[in-house]
Formats: C-alpha cells, structure tokens, sequence
C-alpha cells in the first residue's frame, strides 16, 4: 500500500525549479504523492484551492526533517466544498513545524459508509458535519491516494487534476493559483 511506504518514500519525477515535486507515482506513472523540494519553516502559509472536489475527498498532508526517515501526518483536510451549490473550495494551511511538507489526494469513503438504524428500524449512512468532521488528522488506510491524471509544476504551486473534472493547487503563499 502506498500509505504504508511514507517512511522511505524516495523521490519519483522532480521539476528543477518548483517548489513541490513529485515524490511517489502509482504503477501506471501518474503521480499520487507531492512534497516541497525544499524544507519549510514553521509560519509558512501553504494555499489550497480545490474546484469540483466530491464528498468524501480529502487532502493529507504530513511532514518530515529534511532528512525525511520518518514522515507523520499532521493535517487531514476536506477538499469539497461546505456548501451546497458550489463547486470551490479554498483554504489556507499554516506549517507548524520547520520541515518537508508532503500531501496526497484521498477518497474518504468509510466515514461515510457506516451502518445506523433510525427510531423505525430503517438502515440509513451516518452523515456528518463537514467543516467539523476533521479537527484531528485521520489516515485512512483502507483507501488508497487518488492517482493524478494530469499534473503541472510551476515556480510555487503544484496543479493537478483527478478524475478529469476535480482540480487541486497547492500553493505557497505568495503564489497566485
């Protein structure tokens, strides 16, 4: 499983003068795990902007020294949107440690796949409050990284897409995405 690899995960394609690149790619070639190129300082402010993300898409991101042995994942992110009726999702991260951040694409699926009875005896899916559903960093092993099907590495900002309409940039700060 790709999950378990994040201790000795080694760098797969890299662009020259990005400030992420692409750390691990699926059997097929197509990226499924980014890290910065270089190690962040605590306080930085890392943008990301989702359009067309579907419940239960997430973003993970963990982080390592710069030596990168161990990898411990320190945010879970929603990616889709707290509306209804709209198809953005933006957000700001701020790093809360000095190191390499790494992130990945996520289906969430088995939060959403638990069995409830009501006061009838009907089965039904537990539902949640999206914008309170993630205050802690959840892995969720049973669900693998999506793979990217198309990516863009550019000075400050990594842009990809999934599923051929879902599109995620992550940014430095003093990007535009």
């Amino acid at each position: 499983m790709a999950i378990a690899g994040l201790a000795t995960a080694q760098v797969a394609q890299a662009a020259d003068t990005s400030a992420f690149q692409v750390l691990i790619n699926d059997n097929g070639g197509n990226p499924i795990m980014f890290q910065s190129a270089t190690a962040l300082k605590r306080g930085d402010v890392i943008k990301v902007h989702a359009f067309n993300a579907r419940l239960p898409m997430i973003l993970q991101v963990a982080m390592c020294d710069n030596d990168c042995p161990h990898m411990h994942l320190i945010k879970t992110m929603q990616l889709f949107p707290y509306y209804p009726g709209t198809a953005n999702m933006n957000k700001d991260f701020v790093v809360p440690e000095n190191g390499r951040v790494s992130f990945w694409v996520q289906d969430a699926t088995s939060v959403l796949s638990v069995p409830i009875t009501s006061r009838r005896g009907a089965w039904g899916l537990l539902s949640f409050y999206p914008p309170a559903s993630f205050k802690t960093p959840q892995l969720f092993e049973d669900s693998p990284p999506i793979s990217a099907n198309a990516v863009k590495l550019d000075d400050n900002a990594v842009r990809a897409r999934y599923d051929h309409d879902i599109f995620v940039a992550i940014s430095l700060a003093d990007a535009s995405i």
